[in-house]
């Protein structure tokens, strides 16, 4: 919880020194230059969605929904080898969602190496990543002919490589304490025009990828079909893939968020987008709701289809009931609850993930950071040598034979189904020591 708790911190600062700053004078706050933005949808206008970005149909009130759409189109596309590989007629989808946790997402890139050094690595029918997530989702969704590329943006970089600060007063009244244009040179030097053709590929090929922003002006989830992006033609498709990823590791006052054109009653307008992670720390849900019509619109059986859904959390798992004071200060409870709402996107994220994945008969499987690991973890942070540990765990873990914990950790026994008999005593255990 280390590194939320640094998080917690930057935010208060920031909206203190704000607070603080206006009380010196106005004056002061009108000779800084602001960030500019072009003009926002009007309340009450339904605009259209940002090139790229999907129709999820939440409450399943449309008939076909752009991911419905996608989905079923990609199992269209299938070959018969590529997901049947034993050729008993059952098609085996193995589904890989990677969570935010900024520089832990070191650990998520060793794991994925690791995997691939186990020889049991699947190549996934569909992957979704949000914050550092998404950052790997490009990496784990090509395959392990991209685990260099993925290890060296864990491994050899340091906090100047993805953001510096701002001078105080341009951070306080710019859009963000920090300038990411580190970040964004290194998403230009690791999405090339080449890894753009790549992922076209796998997208035509019947692969989905999935990266999600969170809408500011709407406060929305906004989930982005990267390979249709991928595929587009365009000649500003690249560029525009960039965006999408820097949108989606834009931490809110810390980051600069990133701006898309949308239209509305004929005019365009531009919406902010930041990161996925503020709205959920991992995701599927939309995908496991629209699944079955998508199957229907392919003609497809669902009882010849077989799931495996994967969770890598970049973030150490909850440690039970841990107990620690907090001071009687404004400050010290501030903190504490944004600490607490973290905790809450998180577990939330991943419960979700798992009632839907059992009611539809997945197997749900979810790695993260052991509880009892040594260091903390700062995701604002990017030092080499705690990302180099962070990743050297991830490997060995995955390359051993991870032994995945199939419910989310810290669940009381009734919240656990029936079959998932380990994690049924390991939440009995739990009850039992805190009574």
């Amino acid at each position: 919880m280390g590194g939320m708790k640094r998080l917690g911190w930057l935010l208060l600062g920031a909206l203190l020194m704000a607070g603080v700053l206006v009380a010196v004078g106005f004056g002061m706050v009108l000779s800084v230059d602001r960030g500019v933005r072009g003009p926002a949808p009007p309340a009450g206008v339904k605009a259209s969605y940002p090139w790229g970005a999907m129709d999820l149909d939440e409450l399943q009130t449309d008939p076909q929904s752009g991911l419905q759409r996608s989905i079923a189109d990609s199992i269209r596309a299938e070959r018969p080898e590529t997901f049947d590989r034993d050729q008993d007629g059952i098609r085996e989808y193995d589904l890989l969602a990677l969570s935010g946790g900024g520089s832990s997402g070191a650990f998520g890139a060793g794991f994925l190496c690791g995997w691939t050094k186990s020889g049991t690595r699947p190549d996934f029918k569909v992957v979704t990543g949000v914050s550092t997530g998404c950052l790997q989702a490009t990496f784990a969704f090509l395959g392990p002919d991209y685990d260099d590329e993925l290890k060296a943006v864990y491994t050899e970089v340091e906090t100047e490589d993805i953001h510096v600060k701002r001078d105080l007063l341009a951070g306080i009244f710019n859009d963000a304490l920090r300038d990411t244009a580190p970040l964004k040179r290194l998403i230009d030097r690791y999405m090339t025009r080449g890894t753009l053709e790549a992922v076209a590929a796998k997208h035509a090929a019947g692969h989905r990828l999935f990266v999600g922003t969170t809408n500011m002006d709407t406060g929305d989830f906004v989930v982005w079909d990267m390979g249709a992006i991928a595929s587009s033609g365009r000649p500003d498709a690249l560029e525009h893939y960039r965006r999408v990823l820097l949108a989606s590791t834009s931490i809110p006052v810390l980051f600069p968020p990133v701006y898309f054109e949308v239209e509305a009653n004929g005019r365009t307008y531009h919406e902010m987008h930041a990161d996925g992670s503020t709205y959920t720390q991992v995701f599927f849900r939309g995908f496991l709701l629209d699944f079955d019509d998508a199957f229907d619109d392919a003609g497809i059986d669902e009882s010849k289809i077989d799931f495996d859904i994967y969770v890598l959390r970049n973030g150490k798992e909850f440690e039970g009931d841990g107990r620690e004071e907090v001071g009687p200060r404004t400050l010290s409870i501030a903190q504490a609850t944004i600490e607490n709402l973290f905790r809450i996107t998180i577990s939330t994220g991943l419960y979700r993930i798992y009632v839907l994945a059992n009611r539809y008969g997945i197997d749900f499987n979810l790695a993260q950071v052991p509880a009892d690991y040594p260091h903390e973890l700062d995701a604002v942070e990017f030092d080499r040598e705690e990302m180099g540990r962070l990743f050297k765990l991830g490997y060995d873990l995955a390359a051993q034979g991870y032994e995945w914990s199939h419910a989310p950790a810290d669940l009381d026994p009734d919240e656990i189904f029936r079959k998932d008999t380990d994690a049924l005593a390991g939440a009995a255990q739990l009850a039992e020591a805190r009574r």
